[in-house]
């Protein structure tokens, strides 16, 4: 099983079933039906309140008969949002006051709303099940890292993006079934098998860099970086150019932060690569200058994640320096550039290659093998 954080604490959201439902808590039934119309579900001056239910204290869970059959409607960037999901749902306060929406679904399940999410529905049979054991391997070392947390994983590129049940296709759940239980795995301490990190992204630029210079920490071996790969050519986004952003509005994401060397910087005078990382350039690390010569050095994938990754592609880039503005100049590349190229993969389904060549072509050295 695993646990999907669906979006982010929330003070109130919609849910509605199309079948039998039974609703539960700390102290057993809530209440049931044979079908639920939609309902609010919300948190005020600290007390949990659904639909006209008596104020239920503590977590509660809502429990489908059948699945697929539940649906929450939220805010989604000022949106209105319906989806519908297998498994039951868990909706938990937190201290802010706040409420949390957690699926909890099988496994397999899940990677089948993910799938259908990660890649475009036309490509190849071959890139959904690279996708499928990447994806899976990915989902069960995120389980085993926040095991002392009410949450698996999140619903969006924060984890994997996960669209539910409506979004499964015949081909995700195809490639789930072909690779069921299969996982990538390294030598660990010992040479014990141990679980990788199967880091992914939609596009290279040309070559992949290692985990570690990204995201920190030891880098395995199939993690290391330098694949070449111009099979990402296709992408959209395989060069790109003119990305403008505001001395100021960088200021305030850094300062959003809440870290304290980026609260205390002043309004931001330049910004340079300070450090690149694999053999294609790709910055490392990012130095911020504010307007009294203050500087303070970033992680080039922190200081993306902040100021906004869906406005920078990737940090592999040059910097032009402008009076009140940042532009980024000769992009590469969509994504951190770690570990299996989606782009490439494609290209590589399409001549031929099979999901486990794809696999051991990214990720040099991986061993596959049936965790269940």
């Amino acid at each position: 099983m695993v646990r999907v954080l669906l979006g982010d604490e929330m003070t109130s959201f919609e849910v509605a079933v199309t079948g039998p439902w039974r609703l539960t808590g700390p102290a057993g039934d809530v209440a049931s039906g044979a079908n639920l119309s939609w309902t609010t579900v919300a948190i005020c001056d600290g007390e949990m309140f659904f639909g006209d239910q008596p104020r239920p204290a503590g977590p509660l869970e809502l429990q489908p008969e059948q699945p697929g059959t539940f649906w929450i409607r939220r805010d989604v960037g000022g949106q209105s949002r319906e989806r519908s999901y297998r498994g039951v749902l868990r909706i938990l306060p937190t201290s802010t006051p706040a409420l949390r929406a957690i699926n909890v679904l099988p496994m397999e399940a899940y990677l089948a709303g993910v799938l259908a999410n990660e890649l475009p529905k036309p490509w190849n049979a071959e890139t959904y099940k690279a996708q499928a054991v990447a994806a899976r391997t990915y989902a069960l070392n995120e389980r085993n890292q926040r095991t002392r947390y009410d949450f698996d994983v999140h619903d969006s590129t924060q984890s994997q993006v996960y669209g539910g049940a409506g979004t499964e296709t015949a081909k995700s759940w195809s490639a789930v079934t072909a690779t069921w239980g299969i996982v990538a795995t390294c030598a660990g301490p010992g040479d014990k098998p141990t679980l990788l990190k199967t880091y992914y992204h939609s596009t290279c630029g040309g070559i992949t860099v290692p985990a570690g210079s990204v995201f920190g920490g030891p880098t395995p071996p199939p993690l290391a970086g330098g694949v070449p790969c111009n099979y990402c050519r296709r992408s959209p986004k395989y060069q790109w150019s003119g990305v403008v952003l505001l001395k100021q509005d960088i200021g305030d994401a850094l300062r959003r932060s809440g870290v304290t060397a980026l609260v205390q910087l002043g309004p931001v005078q330049a910004l340079e690569v300070a450090a690149t990382t694999g053999p294609g350039g790709r910055a490392g690390q990012i130095r911020v200058v504010d307007t009294a010569g203050a500087s303070v050095l970033v992680q080039a994938a922190y200081w993306r994640s902040l100021v906004g990754a869906a406005r920078i592609p990737s940090t592999w880039f040059e910097v032009e320096d402008q009076p009140d503005r940042i532009v980024l100049t000769n992009g590469r590349g969509y994504g951190h550039g770690v570990g299996l190229c989606q782009w490439g993969a494609e290209y590589l389904a399409e001549r031929g290659k099979t999901g486990e060549e794809i696999l051991r072509y990214y990720y040099p050295g991986v061993q596959l093998t049936r965790a269940y």
